[in-house]
């Protein structure tokens, strides 16, 4: 590990390229969805999911820990090893998907699962060296998120080998969307939004109303996953309605939001909202796929749920983080906000999820791709901008 009083610099250091490589998976993802392929709405879905997200959960989840805990950063081999286990696992897996070549791809998804293991020893360092305790529960949800992701990365390799039942391929879907994903993105937002907000925390925030949402997220998925296995379609959807009442218990640990903040954060803290707002509608629509006995995780609920919520999540979290990781002053971090802060992304990216749900695909891809290059193109303005020395801006506000 490195120094005490570097932690924030190092850190940061350590993951802009992990920021950086999730930008160009979304791209990736963006572009295949546009050119012909063999595997149809996998390959997209899997280079965002697996690499771009999966990336961008890594290099927050390290940023966040080391920032909150007040520990040093980890050392910058294990940092470096675990980004190179996840891109080349998501990579390898987009390649060998479309060679049909399950061998291959059982390796790539298992650099997956070892880049998954060793995020986790790294948070669990880093949290017992920190000297701040009050963000334990949070960093212990991304644990449990990543112990969800193992498994569903698991079943995915076993789904790659041989066919298996419909349940069983529901199963790796919910353990991964709203385990892996899911938790890791509950566990920050009451915190991550009262940074993004430039306000206090939520009272309600406490380390045991965030345990309570872990634990709620993580039972509800855990029934949820044992009644696709077991085709009950009763405990499925129940199990469901329990996941998105958890989502509302989530909004509830959110700070109070007034005009002061929309005004400032702009689209970023509406997209955060908004992303919200989608992932709970998917999973209350995947429930009452359940309770009817058909598809739970159709095409228009997974286009709901990872471009209106996730995808949306996501932009809205790298339009802060990307210029507070560029670096700079005071007047440097504000043209960076500046840089960051589209309208045009969160229309374009609401009309896409909007249209993709609803079947009209090609629009929706024309439109997401108009998202991708917006953030593309400021992407680019900022990494080439003026950067100074480190601003420490991601501790949240107490």
């Amino acid at each position: 590990m490195t120094g005490p009083d570097t932690r924030v610099r190092d850190v940061q250091r350590q993951v802009r390229p992990t920021f950086l490589l999730a930008v160009v998976f979304a791209a990736s993802a963006v572009v295949v969805a546009v050119v012909p392929h063999d595997t149809g709405v996998w390959l997209p879905l899997h280079l965002f999911l697996v690499g771009s997200l999966l990336l961008a959960i890594s290099g927050a989840s390290l940023l966040f820990a080391v920032t909150w805990s007040a520990a040093p950063a980890p050392a910058r081999h294990l940092v470096v090893a675990q980004r190179l286990l996840l891109s080349a696992g998501a990579a390898g897996l987009a390649i060998t998907r479309e060679m049909s070549a399950p061998g291959a791809a059982t390796v790539a998804a298992a650099a997956v699962v070892a880049a998954l293991a060793l995020l986790g020893v790294m948070l669990v360092t880093v949290t017992a060296a920190g000297r701040n305790r009050r963000f334990d529960a949070p960093v212990g949800n991304y644990v449990l998120a990543l112990v969800a992701g193992v498994v569903g990365c698991t079943m995915g390799a076993l789904l790659v080998l041989e066919p298996r039942s419909t349940g069983f391929r529901a199963g790796h879907v919910a353990v991964n969307l709203l385990g892996l994903v899911g938790i890791v993105i509950a566990a920050t937002l009451p915190f991550f939004s009262a940074t993004e907000a430039r306000t206090k925390m939520s009272p309600r925030a406490t380390a045991t109303g965030q345990r309570l949402l872990g634990g709620i997220l993580a039972l509800s998925l855990t029934v949820a996953i044992v009644g696709l296995l077991g085709e009950a379609t009763a405990v499925t959807g129940t199990a469901l309605v329990v996941y998105a009442l958890a989502l509302v218990f989530l909004v509830a640990l959110l700070p109070r939001l007034r005009a002061k903040q929309f005004r400032w954060a702009g689209p970023r803290l509406v997209g955060l909202l908004a992303g919200i707002a989608w992932w709970v509608s998917a999973v209350i629509t995947a429930s009452v796929h359940a309770f009817d006995g058909s598809e739970v995780f159709t095409r228009p609920v997974l286009m709901a749920l990872v471009v209106g919520g996730y995808t949306q999540i996501l932009l809205s979290s790298l339009a802060y983080l990307g210029p507070v990781l560029r670096g700079g002053g005071h007047e440097t971090l504000t043209a960076g906000f500046r840089t960051t802060r589209s309208w045009i992304a969160l229309c374009a990216v609401n009309a896409a999820a909007a249209a993709l749900t609803a079947g009209f695909l090609p629009v929706g891809w024309v439109l997401l791709a108009a998202t991708g290059l917006d953030a593309a193109t400021r992407t680019v303005t900022l990494v080439t901008g003026p950067r100074g020395s480190t601003f420490p801006g991601t501790a949240p506000s107490s």
